[in-house]
């Protein structure tokens, strides 16, 4: 090669290797070249263009590297596919005018997404806002694609609709031609152009300006592969300048000649391979970029990855090619080739998550040695992102995370939550629970009181349906609250009551006012005592990019029309969704996670291509709502293949480097993955050259990182199931009473009286749990008491109509919406018809009530000293005899009468223990007549009387309450027994249940354990 690179004739191109470090021999060379060390600012005249704005990043920095301590004065970088007529070479603007400005992104999507809404409307069908922006992207996508390929004429499309296409395609088709006349009109009005097409344009204009008026500077395009029209025209023009010269990524230049003739669009070289045709350049024409001849491991390498990915239709030839590289390089060609390059395949997502961060941790152990971890799997880079945090170190992800993660935009995502729906707890904790809100207080003492005012008040049944019911839940009788932290809670909710009430309602408004009134209260709600919202929320990581949201919002929305607020927090969850935000601080800087097509120009000492499973890397094609792949074809936008042969050029520049480590899992969500087909290729043509058990031990890393992945995973947290609980507490900690309802409990679950009773836990609800049956049963206990108190001695004739009433407004006291009442008045109407009817029998026979709602407690004298029973009887009747009927009222299934005689379900038997012993109930007693449940399920029945005692398979009443006694004693004195664990419903009948404290339990642990049924464990 000549001493300068533009001694050799036109075109001139150039390669360089894959396992070269590309920008920096880039950097190196024209040092060399322009004498940099005499003449400082020699670069300054040299123009280079590169593919992306972070490959011209990344050559400014190997050139500042390269100058070491020196004064680096750069070249001109500037990324071929985004060039601003503002900037060289442009300069001094005879071009500046050649294109109108482009259009922003946000407004294309907006503007789409009008015509989206109007062509729904005029089909009848509700979209809304954020259906449409979700759509407008792929078209904003198509649109990029047309100008692109410079396509303007759909007419094809019309014939092929008149073809066989399905319903939604020719409706497609249809919206496509209209928008092919209405967008571009649109674009001239507003004086803007698509991105694309401007590009197109000022590239264009660029080839001919330097076919007329050659620069007069050197100009290198370096690390493109002319896969964009544009662009190609660009390096073809350039690699016939004078000054002019192409540098090719990863060009096989040595390819055999069978395989290089078949090269189709899924292959990686069909890109380069059309750009050196369209030159007339033979492609052993191209030469090597000086200084970076290709050492035997390197080449080796190169062609081992080349051959597997050899065109489909001539890998019959793999075994003669085997033979050929051998005999021409050596026995051991395979073997060299593979050296550096290892395969890992993990049983599953969270596995190879962890052994990619153990291959980026590891490397930290050597002084100054880099890594990279390539992936277009954005889920896998966040669990390996994950994964790294363990070890105390933060990833530079060039693909971020999304907004909707960031504390700026989730908390503005969760403001619009809570003015969607201002009584919903969930929405309010979530709200209350981001750092950023704090109302006007701090936020250490915002974050206490609402965590308690959230517990304390606000679980279970929902409060309403606004920020008033939350506020009534602060004058809760159960509510404890220090008077500060009620103050506290009051200033919040007043903060809220100021924010809120412009975000919320059923108004219909333009995108803009929406916006600028969710910014007005997000910076209301995040204002502290000493700092003002705005800076606290627009400042932080994700606040840049959460105003850039609002200000697109604000300023370029005039096109959709006025919509109601759950239209316009669809839209800002759409946007949101899609804006990614890179981290700014704190990342480790040898470690960085990158995209493939990012990566390709970037070097680092050890190189993790993770996530190579089908459908993910290389990706699926996917749907495109508005072309089919036969669609696109037919109007020359390219086969959908060649995204799959430009992915194939990326992995084939990656995996030839020194040091590579190949990784993916074998299960995903369960199920069996299929490996890329890359890794399959190289798998078989590797077997095939050096047998299956050398191939394999050839491709296995020096050290299994699955093991030490799985040791990580074990160390300190053991994946074994927990013992079946079996505390034994002292005895003076036992209780010395309970209920008559929690005695069923502790006959068939103890731990529940341990953990309720001993350990003072007691059940949270969830929050916005729905009304149910517990405040269904409340509110029909609640009317029964309230009617039968009126009606003790006489019932009126309208009975069932009063009940009903009743019974309605305590349906309305327990949370019942008018919605709801429709389905359970209906209910409480049968269950009344039938009630009444039951009483006026019971009247007609004799039966009068004697005591409803009554309390009492009763001292049972055991061994370990008095234990209290307490109980509460629905409703006591008196029979003609004196004795007494026991009655209790249910709504939902009530116990047989073979459990209550068995003593699974002691409580009618013992409240008729309690009944007959004179003082238990005050100014009450009464020997047993009957036990009675009275069933009101509100069906077609209406309620159902159950008597369970005197039947042919129980005793009397006075048997089973004096059975039900002597068993309580029994069991007590067992408990009164300090070696007598509490376990967790050890009843078999009862293992099926669900009970409050199972999670505490650990019971889906040991009762899914072999034997874990019956297994006795150690004290909690």
């Amino acid at each position: 090669m000549s001493e300068s690179l533009f001694d050799t004739p036109a075109p001139r191109l150039f390669t360089l290797p894959p396992q070269a470090d590309f920008l920096r021999s880039i950097a190196r060379r024209l040092r060399l070249q322009f004498n940099v060390d005499t003449h400082p600012d020699a670069l300054t005249r040299v123009l280079i263009l590169t593919p992306t704005r972070r490959a011209a990043k990344a050559l400014g920095d190997a050139f500042s590297a390269e100058a070491g301590n020196g004064v680096a004065l750069l070249p001109m970088i500037r990324p071929l596919g985004d060039i601003d007529v503002d900037d060289p070479p442009f300069e001094p603007g005879e071009l500046a005018g050649i294109a109108p400005p482009a259009v922003s992104a946000s407004r294309r999507r907006f503007e789409l997404a009008r015509l989206i809404l109007a062509k729904e409307e005029a089909l009848g069908r509700e979209i809304g806002i954020g259906g449409a922006l979700a759509l407008a992207e792929p078209l904003g996508a198509l649109l990029d694609d047309l100008a692109t390929e410079d396509v303007k004429d759909f007419s094809v499309l019309d014939e092929a609709l008149q073809e066989h296409l399905p319903a939604d395609r020719r409706e497609a088709v249809e919206f496509l031609n209209i928008v092919g006349t209405i967008w571009p009109m649109r674009l001239e009005e507003l004086g803007l152009v698509d991105s694309a097409a401007r590009r197109s344009i000022v590239l264009g204009a660029l080839v001919e300006r330097w076919q007329t008026q050659p620069p007069a500077h050197p100009v290198l395009v370096v690390g493109s592969t002319g896969s964009i029209p544009a662009a190609r025209d660009v390096m073809r023009c350039v690699a016939m300048l004078e000054q002019g010269a192409v540098v090719l990524p990863g060009f096989d230049w040595d390819a055999d000649d069978a395989a290089w003739d078949k090269i189709d669009d899924a292959h990686p070289q069909w890109a380069m391979r059309d750009f050196v045709d369209t030159l007339g350049v033979e492609r052993r024409e191209v030469q090597q970029w000086p200084g970076s001849a290709e050492k035997a491991p390197a080449r080796a390498r190169r062609r081992v990855i080349a051959e597997s990915l050899r065109p489909a239709e001539v890998t019959d030839g793999w075994l003669g090619r085997v033979e050929r590289l051998a005999e021409e390089f050596g026995a051991d060609f395979f073997a060299r080739g593979l050296d550096g390059l290892s395969l890992v395949e993990a049983p599953d997502l969270l596995a190879e998550a962890r052994i990619c961060a153990l291959l980026l941790r590891e490397t930290l152990e050597t002084p100054d040695k880099t890594a990279i971890l390539v992936t277009p799997d954005r889920g896998l880079a966040r669990r390996v992102a994950a994964e790294m945090e363990k070890f105390g170190v933060r990833l530079d992800d060039s693909g971020g995370a999304a907004l909707s993660e960031t504390h700026a935009g989730a908390f503005l995502l969760r403001l619009l939550d809570v003015a969607e729906d201002p009584g919903s707890v969930v929405a309010l904790s979530a709200l209350w629970g981001s750092p950023l809100f704090a109302a006007g207080l701090e936020r250490g003492l915002v974050h206490g009181v609402l965590g308690k005012f959230e517990a304390e008040a606000l679980r279970g049944v929902r409060p309403g349906r606004d920020l008033a019911s939350v506020r009534a839940r602060l004058d809760g009788k159960y509510v404890q609250l220090f008077d500060d932290d009620r103050a506290a809670i009051e200033t919040i909710l007043t903060q809220m009551d100021a924010a809120m009430p412009p975000l919320g309602g059923e108004e219909v408004l333009p995108a803009a006012v929406w916006a600028e009134r969710h910014a007005r209260a997000a910076e209301a709600l995040a204002a502290t005592s000493d700092r003002d919202g705005a800076v606290r929320l627009w400042s932080g990581e994700g606040g840049e990019a959460a105003a850039g949201v609002l200000r697109e919002l604000l300023g370029e929305t005039e096109s959709l029309p006025p919509m109601r607020l759950f239209d316009y927090a669809g839209a800002f969850r759409e946007l949101v969704r899609a804006r990614r935000v890179p981290p700014r601080l704190g990342v480790h800087p040898r470690l960085q996670v990158l995209g493939p097509l990012e990566a390709r120009l970037i070097g680092a000492d050890r190189i993790v291509l993770a996530g190579l499973n089908e459908g993910v890397w290389p990706a699926g094609l996917g749907v495109d709502p508005w072309l089919s792949a036969g669609m696109r074809k037919a109007l020359k936008l390219g086969a959908p293949e060649r995204r799959h042969g430009l992915a194939a050029h990326d992995f084939a520049q990656l995996a030839a480097g020194a040091e590579v480590f190949l990784t993916r899992a074998t299960k995903a969500d369960g199920a069996p993955t299929v490996a890329s087909r890359w890794v399959w290729r190289l798998k078989t043509l590797v077997e095939g050259a050096m047998g299956r058990e050398a191939a394999s031990a050839a491709l296995r890393p020096s050290v299994d990182y699955s093991a030490i992945a799985r040791d990580l995973n074990a160390q300190g947290c053991a994946p074994k199931p927990a013992p079946k609980p079996a505390p034994r507490p002292p005895v003076s900690a036992r209780p010395r009473g309970l209920s008559i309802t929690e005695i069923r409990t502790w006959v068939r679950d103890p731990y529940s009286i341990y953990a309720r009773r001993i350990l003072g836990i007691d059940r949270l609800d969830p929050a916005d749990m729905p009304i149910g049956a517990r405040e269904r049963g409340t509110a029909l206990h609640n009317a029964l008491h309230e009617a039968f108190m009126a009606w003790k001695d006489v019932l009126p004739e309208d009975a069932e109509t009063q009940l009903i009433e009743v019974s309605r407004r305590h349906l309305v006291m327990a949370g019942f919406a008018p919605e709801e009442l429709v389905v359970e008045l209906p209910r409480f109407a049968r269950a009344a018809r039938w009630l009444v009817g039951w009483e006026r029998e019971r009247r007609a026979a004799g039966i009068t009530i004697a005591e409803l709602e009554i309390k009492g407690h009763m001292t049972l004298d055991v061994p370990g000293g008095d234990w209290v029973l307490t109980g509460r009887s629905d409703r006591f009747d008196r029979q003609a005899d004196g004795r007494i009927d026991i009655i209790d009222y249910k709504t939902g299934n009530a116990a047989s009468a073979k459990e209550v005689a068995a003593g699974f379900d002691p409580q009618l038997p013992l409240t008729a223990a309690m009944a007959r012993e004179a003082g238990v109930f005050p100014d009450f007693a009464g020997d047993p007549a009957g036990l009675y449940y009275v069933r009101l399920p509100g069906n077609a029945v209406g309620g159902v009387e159950t008597r369970i005692d005197s039947t042919k398979a129980t005793p009397s009443a006075a048997e089973m309450a004096d059975q039900a006694i002597a068993e309580l004693r029994e069991w007590i004195t067992r408990f009164d027994t300090e070696t007598e664990p509490y376990l967790s419903q050890p009843r078999a009948k009862y293992v099926n249940d669900y009970g409050d404290y199972d999670h505490l339990a650990r019971r889906g642990e040991w009762a899914s354990a072999p034997g874990g049924s019956d297994e006795g464990g150690g004290e909690t």
